[in-house]
């Protein structure tokens, strides 16, 4: 692609000449075009994560969605703004653009809002380089999706939409994948499809992290004890509750409300 050039000091006497695109981006003063632009973006997310999934950089839109400072969101992981129900898929692609250095384009993809807020976003990912051309993260960009339908969504993805919001208006009480399946109007099978589809998992370990999220929640909070926890998220006693907490979580519900208060 050429563009013209117009050289002179007088709009009446110019002369035109004919440059690139690279001569031209390469010629513009560094800074011009910066992540304030997106900032500018108001219905597009955007964010630059490092190597480690980090979040280094988030617009204010971003920000916006999760109702949080950006200062707030900057070095915290996924599985810290969202849980690891989801964290696991957007870490996913971020570890496939980045090793194959090859650009996502255009994938529909599920975003919640605690407190279960579920929206449709299409986003595209492209690596980050330094200047010595080594990749040094991934930067993401996405938007809402326009699929006609009740609320903007239709089929398949609707049926996960009102699973996913099933599970998070009844996080305090156990739901089975065959109650989730019957809410949602849809067979076990196809469930089952459609959450390994969207967030490489099953219904019922979906359910099971999305309940721990909810207990982390509650264990920042030092006036619950542990046995009001149990009680609160419809465990039958807190030696349940502890089980089922360190089978996702890999540390005991004493243990992980410890480390909260160290890393304080």
């Amino acid at each position: 692609m050429y563009y013209y050039e117009f050289l002179g000091d007088k709009k009446e006497t110019f002369m035109a000449k004919l440059i690139t695109q690279d001569d031209f981006l390469n010629r513009i003063k560094p800074g011009q075009i910066s992540t304030n632009l997106l900032d500018m973006l108001p219905d597009t997310i955007m964010c630059i994560k490092n190597l480690e999934s980090v979040y280094v950089h988030v617009n204010h839109a971003f920000a916006a969605t999760l109702q949080k400072p950006a200062e707030k969101i900057v070095g915290c992981t996924d599985e810290e703004l969202f849980g690891a129900e989801l964290a696991r898929v957007y870490v996913q692609d971020d570890k496939f653009v980045m090793t194959s250095e090859k650009s996502m384009l255009s994938k529909s993809e599920l975003v919640t809002y605690r407190p279960g807020i579920v929206r449709w976003y299409i986003t595209s990912k492209i690596p980050i380089y330094d200047e010595n051309d080594l990749v040094v993260g991934v930067a993401a960009l996405s938007y809402p999706s326009k699929i006609p339908g009740a609320d903007g969504i239709a089929g398949p993805m609707q049926s996960v939409s009102k699973a996913v919001e099933y599970v998070y208006e009844n996080v305090d009480t156990p739901v089975s994948v065959d109650e989730l399946a019957a809410a949602c109007g849809l067979s076990i099978s196809s469930l089952e499809r459609y959450f390994k589809k969207h967030f490489d998992t099953s219904p019922g370990r979906f359910i099971a992290q999305v309940r721990m999220s909810r207990a982390c929640e509650l264990l920042a909070e030092p006036s619950y004890s542990i046995n009001h926890i149990a009680d609160l998220m419809g465990f039958s006693d807190a030696v349940v509750f502890s089980r089922s907490f360190k089978r996702e979580m890999r540390v005991s519900p004493r243990v992980y409300r410890n480390q909260l208060k160290s890393l304080s």
